[in-house]
């Protein structure tokens, strides 16, 4: 019996820039997957913004607090205690940008590390998340309230927030643009926002990409539209700075850093050998500004 989608897909523009205009790099997931993982799909790039995304886009049949269930699974090899000093860092800085604390959004929040961190240093911390396990479980385990919301629907006021965070967040979304337009508008003019993404054209996912050519697969190791994470945006350095002014933001700082996950299934020799030499060539990435992961701070233009 054939396995039911639990996708639709659709063709669309490129989400950064607007774009019809892009060129097939590959497939990803299902059988362009060595563990079969998820559903097949084309991965793309634009010609304009370089930007990669599946086309058509899988869009999940169910809601999205659908998809993001599990959340031991998905958040799987995640050091909580880590995660909180991380946050606790982050909201410094957000302080030593703004010279004060103050209102604070954490888009995406999970289950609520960053909102811990917000709260310990004395702000006055909202987050929004589309799964309610994930809700659920920062309010027991951390004692935060988060609401189960997109961003879109929690409607907060026009420039509400000091500083906004989106960490791990906006490769996850179907319509990058119209999230940062709208972190723009509850944004105050003198804040700040923050945020990461996977360098989809850093060093590791070029080789990784190489890798799949020499062995005469037509696969890509970017994104996963399809199984979890769920990454279904591919920004690099210049995709990232188109969104972010088209959006109405100035880019203040961008760094490349950023390690690389093991890969899934069951252990084998090979696997063991690719994932050393996925290492070395991430640490080559990083020596030459070409690391898996960006992270960004931005303002609204004309500060």
């Amino acid at each position: 019996m054939p396995q039911v989608s639990q996708f639709t897909f659709s063709k669309i523009d490129c989400p950064v820039c607007g774009d019809n205009d892009a060129k097939l790099q590959g497939f990803r997931g299902g059988e362009a997957h060595q563990n079969g993982a998820g559903e097949k799909c084309a991965i793309v790039r634009c010609r304009n913004c370089s930007h990669q995304y599946p086309d058509p886009m899988p869009f999940p049949i169910s809601n999205l607090e659908e998809v993001y269930v599990d959340a031991d699974q998905y958040f799987h090899g995640h050091d909580v205690d880590r995660k909180k000093q991380n946050g606790l860092e982050l909201m410094r800085q957000f302080e030593l940008r703004l010279g004060k604390s103050g209102r604070f959004l954490d888009v995406g929040c999970g289950v609520g590390e960053l909102l811990w961190a917000a709260k310990e240093s004395g702000w006055q911390a909202e987050g929004v998340d589309p799964s309610s396990e994930f809700i659920e479980i920062g309010k027991q385990r951390l004692g935060v309230e988060g609401r189960v919301a997109t961003l879109e629907a929690a409607a907060f006021p026009d420039k509400y927030f000091d500083a906004i965070a989106m960490s791990s967040i906006i490769e996850h979304l179907y319509e990058p643009f119209e999230v940062l337009r709208e972190v723009h508008r509850v944004l105050s003019d003198d804040g700040w926002l923050f945020f990461d993404a996977p360098n989809e054209d850093g060093l590791y996912m070029r080789t990784g990409n190489i890798y799949m050519r020499l062995r005469r697969r037509n696969w890509v190791v970017v994104l996963a539209p399809t199984f979890p994470p769920y990454h279904v945006q591919g920004f690099n350095m210049r995709s990232l700075k188109v969104i972010l002014k088209r959006a109405g933001f100035r880019l203040r700082e961008l760094d490349l850093a950023g390690g690389i996950c093991e890969q899934q299934g069951a252990p084998s020799i090979q696997k063991k050998i690719e994932f050393a030499a996925a290492k070395l060539v991430n640490s080559v990435g990083r020596l030459l500004k070409m690391g898996s992961y960006m992270s960004v701070w931005a303002t609204k233009s004309g500060r």
